[in-house]
């Protein structure tokens, strides 16, 4: 049953990404004229080109029998609930709806929620680094070196570049998710609500950071590691514009006026800088 839950999820969230991560470059790219080029959506598309396969390919294993683990299950769970509430929201607004919610939740209730994902999140990484060892090349015993080959799944190849590739992505999604947390924690001092897709994205970053944390301490997969590797500089990237635009250090599409879903306007607006005649 776990290894069809853990499979299934992971098939799941990898074609979400794969989806929203087209849905982001088409609008990016279809918009660009009249809204300028999005450092966002280029930088979400890229997240996602590494992000989706990453998961399609780690389901597909999972159903033919990879290796699972318990943190892995529970770090797949603790990510549905944010997941799914992003991308409910963004197909709802592709299909014409509202997609957004503002929710009026105290900040005792909030606090209570994000420091529950912060102790379990904490109790899940402390449980998958828990291994009887690690292996680092000259500094393992000849008997932890025998225990290895026995018990290969049990170790954590630290100078592994699949775990390299996982831990760096986890510290530059983790910081993602911490810069969209504080914006959501600004927008209810400004305004006293929470905005639900923004919330939802930020547990989605804290969780992907999470699961990435999980996928280090396991024996991936060549081709989980050559979409690792790309996620690197994608990861980088996203960063980088994330970071600006907390800042407010760059004009991107969260300075343009648009409501509801993403659509041409019957004018071209004053910043576009084109010739299109009225």
């Amino acid at each position: 049953m776990m290894y069809l839950v853990i499979g299934l999820s992971n098939l799941a969230i990898g074609l979400a990404y794969a989806g929203l991560g087209l849905l982001s470059a088409w609008e990016t790219v279809s918009l660009h004229r009249y809204r300028g080029w999005s450092r966002f959506g280029i930088g979400f598309s890229m997240m996602a080109a590494s992000c989706g396969p990453h998961h399609l390919v780690h389901g597909f294993q999972v159903l033919q029998g990879e290796s699972v683990s318990w943190s892995m299950l529970a770090v797949t769970l603790l990510g549905l609930p944010a997941g799914l509430t992003f991308v409910f929201l963004r197909f709802e607004t592709i299909l014409g709806g509202q997609g957004e919610r503002l929710i009026a939740l105290s900040p005792h209730r909030a606090m209570l929620l994000v420091g529950g994902f912060a102790i379990t999140a904490g109790w899940l990484s402390a449980w998958a680094m828990a291994q009887p060892g690690a292996y680092v090349p000259f500094l393992c015993t000849s008997a932890e070196l025998a225990a290895r080959v026995t018990t290969p799944g049990s170790w954590i190849d630290v100078a592994s570049a699949t775990f390299f590739a996982n831990v760096f992505v986890t510290v530059t999604y983790g910081l993602v998710g911490w810069y969209l947390g504080d914006h959501q924690v600004r927008r209810y001092l400004a305004t006293g609500v929470w905005s639900l897709s923004g919330a939802a994205l930020t547990g989605v970053f804290f969780s992907c950071a999470l699961i990435h944390l999980i996928d280090a301490t396991t024996h991936g997969s060549g081709a989980m590691l050559v979409f690792d590797l790309i996620g690197i500089p994608a990861s980088v990237y996203f960063l980088w514009v994330v970071e600006q635009l907390h800042s407010d250090s760059v004009l991107d599409w969260n300075r343009r006026p648009l409501v509801g879903a993403a659509a041409a306007p019957a004018r071209p607006s004053p910043w576009s800088g084109g010739g299109v005649p009225h």
